[in-house]
């Protein structure tokens, strides 16, 4: 794989079989590639004329969530069934506002059923 020196384009040259691993792992070396292009991926799940951008939607992933104690920030693990495990860092204040977001979507008559999220 090679990036042009304007950082626009990339020239691949794949052109044999591949396992599920070896795709896998071609996947992160082209996300890896892509965060190195220009234009950037847009900031919103919008183009600038506010038309959807190509997403993967999967219902229910499978995560994981590892909270050292020596550390502020949260790693949430998503895995997908198309990209693999994608992993994301997330600082207190990006935690208390997703933490404010979904409490303020629970159901106020259901008790809450605490169960732990466990890290594989």
């Amino acid at each position: 794989m090679q990036l042009s020196d304007d950082r626009t384009q990339a020239t691949l040259a794949i052109n044999k079989t591949l396992t599920a691993p070896e795709i896998e792992n071609l996947i992160r070396e082209l996300a890896m590639l892509r965060s190195q292009m220009t234009p950037e991926v847009t900031p919103a799940p919008q183009d600038s004329n506010g038309a959807g951008v190509p997403t993967m939607s999967q219902d229910n992933p499978t995560l994981a969530i590892q909270y050292p104690l020596e550390d502020a920030h949260v790693t949430v693990y998503l895995r997908s069934i198309g990209l693999g495990w994608t992993a994301w860092r997330l600082h207190p204040d990006t935690q208390r506002a997703l933490a404010e977001f979904f409490n303020s979507r629970l159901p106020k008559s259901a008790p809450a059923k605490g169960k732990p999220i466990p890290f594989r």
